[in-house]
């Protein structure tokens, strides 16, 4: 009995792991929103930290020369910025490895003119902890430097999944148990308490 029982518990632990799904999350409409030249000296872009009740943060390019850019962040919880590439993950995994360049104040950045050119943006609507939010969005917008002129051509922000693919809309999952594992996990526990008490 006891061998049936040990055979019983890896195979619904085993079945358990493997029945999986991803929670995919969901594009933001309206997520990030290019402002133009603002009243802060810069061209703004705005992103959605709390798709709930509609909180905005940013950050903004100064001209300093035709390709020379000076960031700035807004003063609340912020956007973490960063150069990307067409496809590359804007997720925690490759940002906790600093796989990207973050674009920080009070640095400068050079865009070249007529070249398009990603930026991917992870915020949350709290303060960050070690530079990491407990609820987070994450997003890309791409940019083209038009003669010293920086235009947003196109942008994404999803929320609820693990990030996403720079230039895409493809959302990367988070893995979690299926409702039918963890029933199958619960029916396990049931059996097994059973077992113990005859």
């Amino acid at each position: 009995m006891k061998t049936k029982m040990q055979n019983l518990a890896i195979t619904v632990l085993v079945f358990t792991a493997a029945v999986q799904v991803e929670a995919q999350g969901y594009i933001v409409p309206n997520g990030v929103t290019y402002f133009g030249f603002g009243g802060l000296g810069g061209y703004e872009t705005h992103v959605l930290q709390n798709p709930t009740n509609g909180n905005y943060t940013g950050f903004l390019l100064s001209r300093q020369s035709q390709t020379t850019f000076l960031f700035g962040a807004f003063l609340d919880e912020g956007v973490r910025v960063f150069q990307v590439s067409s496809n590359d993950p804007v997720s925690l995994q490759p940002i906790l490895a600093n796989s990207y360049t973050e674009l920080t104040y009070p640095n400068s950045y050079v865009f070249a003119n007529g070249s398009t050119f990603y930026l991917g943006l992870y915020t949350g609507n709290t303060y960050p902890q070690n530079g990491i939010y407990n609820d987070p969005l994450f997003g890309w917008a791409e940019y083209v430097n038009n003669n010293g002129v920086i235009q947003m051509l196109n942008s994404a922000l999803e929320y609820g999944g693990g990030g996403i693919y720079a230039g895409t809309e493809n959302i990367i999952g988070i893995p979690e148990p299926s409702t039918f594992a963890l029933f199958a996990l619960g029916g396990f526990l049931f059996v097994l308490r059973r077992w113990r008490t005859k």
